[in-house]
């Protein structure tokens, strides 16, 4: 099994963009595991309305575990807590950090509410709910939270990258170097 990096960070904080701009790593999303698991196609921003949990919880389970049984060095992909109407949903659980094995930090990449509710604004490929300044605050709240319980739940490193708008470069630099540090790590 290779080693493992979770990053996560509130939706629109500009994780994936960053991911993206990474060449020397593998990188997975979770939520597209999840979604290819599916027996039925759902839009992978609609599985937390339209399955129920017992089945979300299932398929992350078996997402999980095909993911740690790679033998590369990944970067996982993944949310905090996805919300879901009036509800959050744990992107990982403390049940679920028990599929993961190897894993050397968490990186949370955070941006300001104002830059989350103008860059999901623009981002017309996905399908996201329409949130206030003030539940967007609440969100990365619950998520800062629960990067936090990551780290202390695998005794990791969490390392805080803040993606500031129109810095998405320094911001990619900035996670390379914690992946790097991170992946050096005994």
């Amino acid at each position: 099994m290779g080693k493992k990096i979770i990053v996560t960070g509130t939706p629109g904080s500009g994780k994936t963009t960053i991911l993206s701009k990474l060449s020397r790593f593998t990188v997975v999303s979770l939520g597209t595991e999840i979604q290819n698991l599916t027996k039925q196609q759902v839009e992978r921003d609609r599985i937390r309305s339209s399955l129920s949990n017992v089945n979300i919880k299932s398929l992350r389970a078996m997402a999980l575990r095909e993911i740690d049984a790679r033998k590369e060095d990944l970067i996982i992909d993944t949310h905090t807590a996805i919300k879901a109407g009036n509800r959050y949903i744990a992107g990982l659980t403390a049940k679920d950090m028990k599929e993961l094995h190897d894993v050397k930090a968490i990186i949370y990449v955070d941006a300001t509410a104002d830059d989350i509710l103008l860059r999901r604004s623009m981002d017309k490929s996905r399908s996201r709910d329409l949130d206030t300044k003030q539940e967007i605050k609440e969100q990365r709240s619950i998520n800062m939270s629960l990067a936090t319980f990551y780290m202390q739940e695998l005794e990791v490193p969490l390392y805080i990258i803040k993606n500031k708008q129109g810095k998405v470069e320094s911001a990619a630099k900035e996670v390379q170097a914690a992946i790097s540090d991170a992946m050096s790590r005994e």
